[in-house]
């Protein structure tokens, strides 16, 4: 698939996919199994699909099919080898989640299907057009009623507890994705037409869930 202009070459290099998941654990001093548990906080209740937008290697999709045997769970990613990532770890684990190459700006999913859309760790990665651009996909996406959760990286109040950003974000990371640290997501939601929208910060400020529903 050819890539859109504004997608990060690293995503495709040969060395990011396997080291991608021991490099968010650095960003978040080696938190990520319960941050990522966070989410299920958002989950509305009996969710039939669940759709992972930009889902990287799948640690969130693969953590939901787990929680929710029952749900439909759709992954999609830009990056072969990020999805080769998570088929690898769904065939070891024995889950069974429906992956797929498409474009989080614009995916070929039906309108108001899901229960729940979820983006992890992804959307700073986007120029603030293309947020804009996923929030209003996930709107499309969602059922009346459905939730959508951005879960990204947050910049602690406490300098000390900055060190592991500064360093993650000064060396793969460009000069947009440092926006997501003022970006006034749930306002952003809001405007877009989401509603009871809420924000909640994790781990010392490390990590931020944005959510609002249909």
């Amino acid at each position: 698939m050819k890539k859109p202009t504004y997608y990060r070459g690293l995503f495709v290099s040969r060395w990011l996919p396997p080291m991608y998941d021991l490099w968010v654990s650095i960003g978040v001093l080696g938190n990520t199994k319960a941050l990522r548990r966070k989410i299920l906080q958002f989950i509305p209740k009996n969710p039939k699909i669940i759709i992972d937008l930009a889902c990287g290697t799948g640690e969130a999709a693969l953590l939901l099919k787990k929680e929710y045997p029952n749900s439909r769970v759709l992954a999609s990613d830009l990056s072969e080898g990020m999805l080769k990532q998570i088929q690898r770890k769904a065939v070891k684990q024995n889950i069974e989640i429906e992956i797929s190459l498409q474009d989080a700006v614009h995916t070929s999913y039906s309108s108001n299907i899901a229960d729940t859309v979820i983006i992890s760790f992804a959307i700073h990665d986007l120029p603030h057009t293309q947020r804009l651009l996923v929030m209003k996909e996930a709107y499309r996406l969602l059922k009346k009623g459905g939730v959508f959760i951005i879960y990204e990286y947050h910049m602690p109040q406490f300098p000390l507890f900055r060190l592991p950003i500064y360093i993650q974000f000064f060396l793969v990371e460009n000069k947009e994705a440092w926006g997501i640290f003022t970006e006034p997501l749930q306002e952003e939601l809001s405007q877009i037409g989401f509603t009871q929208t809420k924000k909640r910060t994790f781990f010392k400020g490390l990590a931020q869930i944005v959510a609002g529903i249909k």
